[in-house]
């Protein structure tokens, strides 16, 4: 794709915005950058452009609709301006798509996607790839690595391996991102302030395996239709993972748990991979594994490469990861945990009883699976934020048996859990709720968890 001399919109100044204005200039592009926040608020990020444009506190339609092309930066919903920019004859395209353009055809692109588990899944895909000893890049919608940065990196050559996280707001504006390995994990409801219906929100996830051709791979789970239809839809080959299946399915990935292994098809092959070498816990994670195991495996990485990808690979911060223990408790950050789905998948299978630590900004929506599965778990739970009242409702429907206790803060709340809970058991932050009524992120709420368990740590010492 040649971008000299044309004129490039990108829409948002964030940091994948800036990623893209620079490199669409280093390219010879003429390149306008448009915000809807004003340029006080954008100093900093305007700092780091080069020659670039400005279009700040607004969008000016005649800018669009004067563009060659129009580069959309993820979560930028459509506006006024990029719908006049189609109308015109203007191609409106998400990054991943910029990103895609420019990939060798020598190098195999991982794509992962899914409602909850694509970070651990594209990270976890990523150190398994890593060591196979092939030049390797882990990003997309993963952390501070925007996929257009990939064009730049090594690993974009012939038998280089691309591992990428995609949300579905990225596909929206896709028209021919074309992984050879594609993974939609599961499809539950979420985001439905911006897609206003459950069915339009999984046609984003889907779009995944749009583009995919015969000699592609696509993977889906068995216990999700959803996703195993968007994969049959495609003339790839259509691996399944199932947490719930017996035997390995004929293409795919099941648990032994007798055995304590996950089961691997590959070619009419079954392999064997022990689940102690993985540093994560619980049936979501096992889920996570399979999933990243297939990608990895058919992009080329051998068996003994797998396990030492895996035991080599560092959990992400706040998605169930073990930060602490203090009389024989265990302490668990998931602050990652946003929705009910998510909740109740991480803590399905989990180990050891737990007292939960909930609440925030309540999504809408039932929490009836959750306490499905805390009816197998919990020792108790413990309540913050502004959705106390209705997570305790909830918990009165379904007839939880165990203590429900309510905390003014983080602090408060990991003492207060740190009481109700016994030796050998856990506390975990697993919220189900949005974090913007006491904290910034679930990365600031995650870390207010870590910061009081060191505090009731050294109050006991």
């Amino acid at each position: 794709m040649d971008l000299s001399g044309k004129h490039v919109v990108v829409v948002g100044l964030a940091q994948t915005g800036i990623c893209v204005a620079n490199f669409c200039r280093a390219r010879g592009a003429r390149v306008t950058v448009s915000d809807g926040k004003p340029a006080a608020q954008l100093s900093s990020q305007v700092a780091q452009l080069h020659d670039c444009e400005l279009d700040l506190g607004g969008h000016t339609e005649s800018i669009f609709t004067g563009a060659d092309l129009v580069v959309m930066s993820p979560g930028v919903p459509d506006l006024a301006a990029t719908r006049a920019a189609r109308e015109a004859g203007v191609e409106v395209i998400a990054e991943i798509e910029l990103a895609y353009r420019f990939f060798h055809p020598g190098a195999t692109l991982i794509a992962i996607t899914g409602t909850n588990g694509k970070s651990t899944t594209t990270a976890l895909t990523g150190s398994l790839c890593e060591a196979s000893g092939r030049p390797t890049f882990c990003g997309g919608n993963l952390g501070n690595h925007p996929l257009i940065e990939a064009v730049d990196h090594e690993a974009n050559c012939e038998g280089g391996l691309i591992v990428a996280e995609v949300a579905g707001f990225m596909l929206e504006t896709c028209n021919s991102f074309r992984p050879k390995i594609a993974a939609c994990l599961n499809i539950t409801p979420d985001h439905l302030d911006r897609y206003g219906t459950f069915e339009v929100y999984a046609s984003m996830k889907t779009r995944i395996f749009a583009w995919l051709q015969e000699s592609d791979h696509a993977i889906a789970n068995a216990c999700d239709a959803r996703t195993i239809e968007g994969a049959s839809a495609s003339p790839a080959t259509v691996h399944l993972f199932d947490s719930t299946a017996d035997a390995s399915p004929v293409l795919g990935a099941s648990i032994d748990r007798e055995e304590n292994k996950l089961l691997i098809t590959i070619d009419n092959n079954v392999e064997h991979y022990p689940i102690g070498d993985l540093p994560i816990i619980g049936n979501h994670n096992m889920e996570n594994a399979m999933a990243a195991y297939l990608c990895a495996r058919l992009a080329g990485v051998e068996p003994g490469q797998i396990r030492k990808g895996a035991r080599a690979f560092t959990p992400q911060k706040h998605r169930m990861e073990l930060v602490g223990e203090n009389d024989d408790i265990q302490y668990f950050d998931d602050s990652k945990g946003t929705n009910v789905a998510a909740v109740a998948a991480s803590l399905n299978g989990f180990p050891r009883k737990l007292v939960l630590i909930a609440g925030g900004v309540d999504k809408g929506g039932s929490y009836d699976d959750m306490f499905a599965v805390l009816a197998k778990v919990a020792s108790g739970m413990v309540l913050i934020g502004e959705a106390a009242p209705i997570i305790r409702s909830a918990a009165e429907e379904a007839g939880a048996s165990y203590p429900i206790v309510d905390a003014s803060d983080m602090e408060d709340a990991v003492h207060k859990a740190a009481a109700l809970a016994k030796a050998g058991q856990a506390v975990v932050l697993s919220p189900a709720c949005a974090s913007y009524d006491m904290y910034k992120n679930f990365g600031e709420r995650g870390m207010a968890f870590r910061a009081a368990l060191e505090e009731l740590v050294a109050s006991k010492s």
